[in-house]
């Protein structure tokens, strides 16, 4: 019999499915029209017409409507709403019309602002109330005006490179121009040789960047191999819709210890009559189901799982680099599994270089225990 107590748990396999919860159901208003975007003409005045209401759940509910700037090129000072507070019955609904005044003398670019539409008083006892409210935003065009899209990245960050988990980049990109512009992100990957590793694709983002606000673009570097110690460099470039290059900056991230890349996703999958193996790409983790193994066809995937989302190990035990995931099962197997990990030098590492302390076990989400299963080396 081997101790407990000189095991390193170098994996994690979550057979469990992941459901998500419904949202409480709060009261809620319903707002149609709840966008205004327009090229206007200086001078020119435009209506928008909003319907605001509630469900015939919902409890008795005062409303206040407020116009706020938004970014260095306001717009609130020429707006205004006929109803800026109202009642509303269960099931009631009523109109809203904002009248924008465009003056002669506006000027070049856009002008902006938000439309806020909430209740008058939070609902709900004791010391937390909730309040309910919806943000029209108002983005307008001046005709015939000079617009210009700049921008400039102001900031690259970098998470740590721990093996078996990918590498986060970020960037923060303010709009330096006079008119509102969606972003899209390209971010290159070098080796200390200047050999270029990946180049990983940002997609347009959903919504425009406001002249004076930021945005922040996200990127996950997932390397296709081992990384060597040693310091990697990074190539941001920020553009508009057409490719238009606007800021262009350089960061970097070192990978100080042993680094091998996150097991890629699997799938598979499994009916009762037939054996099958989930198994990755790279051959790092593989799952042998015998025939019978379970009692309906089932659809099975294997994916990461970040390790600052793994529970705390049982005492005695720490966690090596390796962790994953499988969804799909709804309940145990009719027959058993084997589960082969290939460790990588993290693992190794964190053994103290000693294979034979290296145990896999699984973290049985529902019932929120550990199990070390049999493993042998």
């Amino acid at each position: 019999m081997m101790k407990f107590g000189r095991y390193i748990i170098p994996a994690v396999v979550a057979m469990g499915l992941l459901v998500l919860l419904p949202s409480p159901a709060w009261a809620g208003l319903r707002v149609t029209n709840p966008k205004l975007e327009a090229d206007v003409s200086p001078g020119e005045v435009i209506t928008h017409a909003m319907t605001v209401g509630i469900r015939e759940t919902d409890s008795p509910m005062d409303i206040a409507v407020e116009v706020r700037g938004l970014g260095e090129y306001s717009a609130a000072n020429f707006i205004t709403i006929d109803k800026p507070s109202f009642h509303l019955e269960p099931g009631d609904s009523q109109d809203v019309i904002a009248t924008i005044s465009v003056p002669s003398d506006v000027g070049d670019g856009g002008r902006y602002a938000v439309i806020n539409i909430r209740q008058g008083q939070p609902t709900g006892q004791g010391p937390v109330g909730i309040l309910v409210a919806v943000d029209v935003p108002v983005r307008l065009t001046i005709k015939g005006s000079t617009l210009s899209h700049t921008g400039k990245i102001t900031e690259i960050t970098t998470g740590k490179a721990v093996s078996g988990q990918p590498v986060e980049i970020s960037t923060s990109f303010q709009n330096t121009g006079n008119h509102h512009f969606k972003i899209k992100g390209e971010v290159t990957i070098s080796d200390a040789q200047g050999k270029e590793l990946d180049t990983i694709y940002l997609s347009l983002t959903p919504s425009p960047i406001v002249p004076g606000l930021s945005a922040e673009l996200k990127a996950t570097y997932i390397p296709r191999g081992e990384l060597p110690l040693g310091v990697y460099s990074i190539k941001y470039r920020v553009m508009l819709e057409d490719s238009t290059v606007l800021s262009e900056a350089s960061g970097r991230f070192e990978v100080e210890k042993p680094y091998v890349p996150p097991p890629p996703p699997a799938s598979i999958t499994l009916t009762p009559g037939s054996a099958a193996i989930l198994k990755t790409t790279d051959g790092r983790i593989a799952i042998s189901f015998p025939q019978g193994a379970v009692l309906r066809q089932v659809e099975l995937s294997l994916r990461n799982y970040p390790l600052e989302q793994v529970p705390a190990p049982p005492a005695g035990s720490n966690l090596a680099t390796t962790v994953f995931r499988i969804d799909g099962l709804t309940g145990l197997l009719a027959k058993e599994a084997t589960v082969t990990v290939k460790y990588t030098a993290a693992d190794l590492d964190k053994a103290g270089g000693d294979a034979s302390r290296l145990r896999l076990a699984r973290w049985d989400e529902a019932g929120s225990q550990w199990t070390v299963l049999k493993t042998s080396v």
